[in-house]
């Protein structure tokens, strides 16, 4: 086109007006096109995500061409060589800034619909955290990019610049570095899926407790033992082992040891140790509950109960039932419970 109106002998200025009307044409034309036709597809399609990507795009697209436009029609002028530098530097800035923009909405859709997809790990509030102070730090890296573009467009040497915010950030970095390191910990639990919040989960330094809060620098626990807070943090979680009773399912295969006394009916104390199980709720029928005679110990014949329960925070409620239950029946079957006993023999002295 640009060629086309070169050969026409017509002013630089009808030239400029005329080369800025079709680009403002064809930019309104496509903005038109993306507001009514493609908008109208992107209602038919089941996700949202390119509703929103195009609610953002079109605008940016307009005025990408409006300014091509400008610079078409610039170069028709005849401008001094200081005004269209200048002209060209200005129209280059302020490209660098949609562009940045695009870039930082784009990298802001994808940090939102990332921890959209694991609001079960973290949890909503906990979320919205964390989408807020990623967004943050990638907004300001973004904005410090597009400061040294735009100061590299105009001739302003970036480099001291540059080495400056390096050594600030490894100064930062370095006084900051357990933070750091923390943070980058709740990240890689997060997207590991270790656990979420409302897991029972238990640590290799033996404490107890549900997790109530996944934090960008610590997670809360909620002591069994004792009903209080354990803030842990996340460098730490990674680093070690723990144990999750909610993994691969709340199921729990539990175990409880009881002795009868010698002599008993050992037959008899398994149908009555088997009857005390399958009275309780909670107790899975699959895999069927077991009971085995273990071990003819020192002072007692033991007996393993082995069973799964529906959901392991139940736990500790049914092993009590179970427990009372056997300790009541085997009494009233005439069955003892043992205790720890010692024969002493005395030797008399001759003389």
């Amino acid at each position: 086109m640009l060629e086309f109106l070169e050969e026409l002998g017509i002013s630089p200025y009808f030239k400029a007006a005329l080369s800025f009307v079709i680009f403002f044409l064809g930019a309104k034309f496509v903005y038109l096109v993306l507001t009514h036709l493609v908008e109208r597809w992107t209602k038919k399609t089941a996700t949202q995500l390119d509703d929103i990507i195009l609610a953002r795009v079109k605008t940016p697209v307009f005025y990408f061409i409006l300014l091509a436009g400008i610079a078409t029609a610039l170069n028709f002028l005849p401008l001094p060589a200081l005004v269209k530098s200048i002209s060209s530097k200005a129209l280059a800035s302020v490209v660098i800034g949609i562009s940045c923009y695009l870039v930082a909405f784009f990298i802001n859709l994808f940090i939102k619909t990332w921890f959209t997809q694991r609001k079960a790990v973290t949890g909503k509030a906990r979320g919205h955290e964390l989408i807020i102070i990623s967004r943050k730090i990638l907004n300001f890296v973004v904005f410090i990019l597009l400061l040294i573009f735009i100061l590299n467009v105009w001739g302003i040497k970036v480099t001291a610049l540059v080495a400056s915010l390096g050594i600030a950030g490894f100064i930062i970095g370095f006084a900051l570095q357990d933070i750091f390191a923390n943070v980058f910990g709740g990240v890689a639990l997060i997207a590991d899926k270790s656990f979420k919040i409302g897991d029972f989960i238990k640590l290799e330094t033996g404490e107890i407790g549900e997790v109530i809060d996944i934090g960008l620098r610590s997670t809360r626990i909620k002591s069994f033992d004792e009903g209080n807070e354990i803030i842990i943090p996340n460098n730490s979680l990674v680093t070690t082992k723990i144990t999750n009773y909610g993994r691969p399912a709340i199921n729990l295969k539990m175990v409880i040891k009881i002795g009868i006394a010698y002599g008993s009916d050992i037959k008899k104390a398994k149908q009555i140790l088997l009857a005390c199980i399958n009275k309780i709720k909670g107790i899975l029928e699959d895999p069927l509950p077991r009971v085995y005679f273990m071990e003819m110990a020192d002072f007692s014949l033991n007996f393993r109960l082995v069973f799964w329960v529906h959901n392991f925070k139940d736990r500790f409620d049914i092993q009590d039932k179970i427990v009372s239950a056997a300790y009541e029946e085997l009494q009233a079957q005439g069955i003892k419970i043992p205790f720890p006993t010692r024969t002493i023999h005395i030797e008399k002295d001759s003389g």
